[in-house]
């Protein structure tokens, strides 16, 4: 397979409207309390006509203290985007193909629940369901919606126990979900006719259902469901299921499907697109994410869309990662080098021909045809350009992206954005890590450094979800380094799994060689050096820290302290194990080894330790273990437990904004405590540098 520096040529839109803010003549640095004027969009929806765009839009509410979405819709061509509803939780915004509603997903006490909005005038309509509903698909004639809806037991009998102080039974090892906690119930499917309100479950049974889709012509719904006896333990396989929406029996189209998701047939039915890789070859972790497609009859097996291309299919967090455009054709995104581009191929095409890149991550895209122009809808981002919602004419030949939402005007308005500049460092064994470097407008030069680790391991910096944290950190007077070292994905399938079994090895040498090219060029300040992660990245920062002096501080979020508890502990313990080759009984094991926990009597470095306490992906017990082993051993350390939230609450939009703020804020005087920048002011302490350890070979 061949990189995406290798792509064949084609049409390139570059979406250039962010380029018009010259200069930063008016606007002010970014600061923490600043986040409450930020809009993000995301799930971009082209109307089956091509005439409208629907988008979700996130803000932070200070009076509610929590993100608030909603809908927003904006003429294709080009008009003043209008709010379609008032939220405070509405989002999957889905157009009826018969042009007569907008249905979407909005939370009603609690709960996801279905609304209708007739196109043509009138109040929504909210379809009751026997459960929260997570995902809705439309047929292709506009008479019926597919449901994902979460089905649990009937509550208990009226002299029995209340459903609030019921027993909870635990089953399997896939027992529990960051954000949803523990899980009870089922996810079936259900189907809603709109002509008489009527819903019909349309699967049944003790295992799960997921992302359905419908073929052309409302007899089939493909969807992805493991029904093995072991569909409980098993975290990373899935069935592609073929079910009969009449009479008929169901049929299993694919079996073992690693992280199979978004199923999608042809526009003429006769062929399944799906992302995931078929096949049990290990190692399993690091993989990149395949789009395949195969006969929708069974006739043969899948095939990997742009077989060459060593690249995985991601949509980020938002959108759908591809869409069909012929019978022939798709669309999709590939993460490369800490982009995320716009790509289409053929059927039977090695590599794709590029549509949209650049620095910008595209999330997500949607098609339709406005008369006899083919449009792609779709939103992008950078470190230094807000979100927005784009048109693209996919017919044209030297086709340019247009505006269509207004989200980031305020902020380019009101604040200076600071750009990131793309590097590359030399590691120990010769291979090139890329990494990314936000430097501050002003200030004393070099800057201090923090240098942040992306989470994952198989994840990217820069990652969308915490731009505008980066751009706090740079703005008060940091040098923020974002290395890719090896793990990270976009860089190749080989490059994504060298972490595997691994963790603290070659992966903690890269980081540091990063570092090191940044002081190098004159880009940081080697005596005020700091560095910071959360989730893999908490795990690597407090791993730095137990092997090397160099830094004066260090903010560790959602760490991975005993690798051997969190096997137990988190919602992805048994991908885990997979990730690191080891058995958590072996006491001699990677797990034992490579724990960060088996290092605190090294660490000199003081600590600033936070975490969500809802947090289901790296429980808070780890972070209960950092602090208690740095007390114990009288180190310095301050730990912050922020109630509720989960793994995602990181997200600039993903907690409430007294809490975003208040980590942000923390960071700054901790770092400026330990010789970073004063607060509130340019200057910086000038405590004298300690006499640093050298990093273990």
């Amino acid at each position: 397979m061949v990189a995406c520096s290798s792509l064949m040529p084609g049409v390139v839109a570059e979406p250039g409207i962010w380029e018009t803010r010259v200069g930063s003549m008016g606007r002010k640095p970014l600061e923490a309390r600043d986040l409450g004027s930020v809009r993000w969009v995301g799930d971009a929806q082209l109307s089956a006509d091509g005439a409208q765009i629907a988008w979700v839009q996130t803000a932070l509410d200070r009076d509610l203290d929590r993100p608030v979405t909603n809908i927003m819709v904006a003429p294709s061509e080009g008009g003043a985007p209008r709010r379609f509803t008032e939220g405070p939780g509405d989002s999957t915004p889905r157009w009826s193909p018969d042009g007569r509603y907008l249905a979407y997903l909005s939370v009603v006490e609690d709960s996801p629940a279905l609304h209708l909005a007739p196109l043509a005038g009138g109040v929504p309509l909210r379809v009751k369901a026997p459960g929260p509903v997570s995902f809705l698909a439309w047929s292709a004639s506009g008479h019926a919606l597919v449901l994902v809806v979460t089905v649990i037991a009937e509550p208990p009998a009226a002299d029995g126990p209340s459903r609030e102080s019921a027993p909870k039974v635990v089953r399997g090892l896939l027992n529990r979900l960051d954000g949803r906690g523990y899980l009870a119930g089922r996810n079936q499917l259900f189907i809603y006719t709109v002509a008489d309100g009527s819903l019909r479950q349309l699967t049944t049974g003790d295992y799960d259902h997921s992302q359905p889709c419908w073929s052309p012509d409302g007899s089939v719904i493909a969807c992805f469901s493991n029904r093995t006896r072991q569909r409980d333990d098993d975290l990373l396989f899935t069935d592609l299921w073929l079910i009969p929406t009449a009479q008929g029996r169901s049929r299993k189209a694919v079996s073992r499907v690693l992280d199979g998701s978004e199923p999608a047939f042809s526009p003429d039915g006769k062929q399944i697109a799906f992302l995931g890789t078929v096949g049990s070859a290990r190692p399993l972790v690091g993989r990149n994410q395949r789009l395949q497609v195969m006969p929708a009859d069974g006739s043969d097996q899948p095939m990997p869309v742009a077989a060459d291309l060593d690249r995985p299919i991601t949509a980020g967090l938002s959108g759908s990662a591809y869409t069909w455009i012929s019978n022939r054709e798709l669309l999709f995104c590939v993460a490369d080098h800490g982009t995320i581009s716009m790509q289409r191929a053929r059927l039977g095409e090695r590599l794709p021909r590029t549509v949209v890149t650049g620095d910008r991550q595209v999330m997500g895209v949607s098609v339709a045809r406005r008369g006899k122009t083919l449009l792609a809808a779709f939103t992008a981002t950078w470190v230094d350009k807000p979100t927005e919602v784009f048109c693209l004419d996919l017919d044209a030949e030297n086709g340019r992206a247009r505006r269509v939402s207004d989200a980031g005007r305020g902020v380019l308005d009101a604040f200076e954005l600071l750009p990131a500049k793309r590097l590359s460092a030399r590691a120990r064994d010769g291979k090139e890590i890329e990494y990314f470097i936000i430097s501050p407008r002003s200030g004393e030069r070099p800057p201090p450094m923090f240098l942040e680790i992306h989470g994952g391991p198989q994840m990217w910096n820069p990652l969308d979800p915490v731009f505008y944290s980066y751009q706090v950190l740079a703005a008060a007077g940091y040098a923020v380094v974002l290395p890719n070292p090896r793990g990270s994905i976009g860089y190749g399938e080989q490059f994504a799994m060298a972490v595997n079994e691994d963790w603290g090895g070659e992966d903690y040498h890269d980081l540091l060689a990063c570092a090191d090219d940044a002081i190098r060029r004159g880009l940081a300040d080697e005596d005020r050096q700091f560095v910071g992660g959360y989730s893999y990245g908490g795990y690597m920062s407090a791993w730095i820290i137990g092997h090397t002096d160099r830094f004066r501080a260090a903010c560790v979020g959602a760490p991975v302290i005993d690798l051997v508890a969190e096997f137990g502990a988190s919602d992805a313990g048994p991908w885990l194990a997979e990730e690191l080759g080891g058995d958590p009984w072996d006491p001699s094991g990677v797990l034992q080894e490579r724990s960060p926990l088996k290092h605190v009597p090294n660490v000199n470095t003081p600590v600033l330790l936070y975490v969500f306490e809802g947090d289901l992906r790296c429980p808070p017990d780890q972070a209960d273990a950092l602090y208690t082993g740095l007390r114990w051993h009288h180190r310095e350390v301050e730990y912050v437990r922020y109630p509720g939230g989960s793994h995602m609450s990181i997200a600039d939009f993903g907690a409430p904004p007294s809490q975003s703020e208040d980590r942000l804020n923390r960071i700054l005087a901790f770092l400026a405590k330990h010789g970073g920048v004063k607060t509130g002011r340019a200057a910086v302490a000038t405590r004298p540098a300690r006499k640093r350890r050298k990093p273990n070979a």
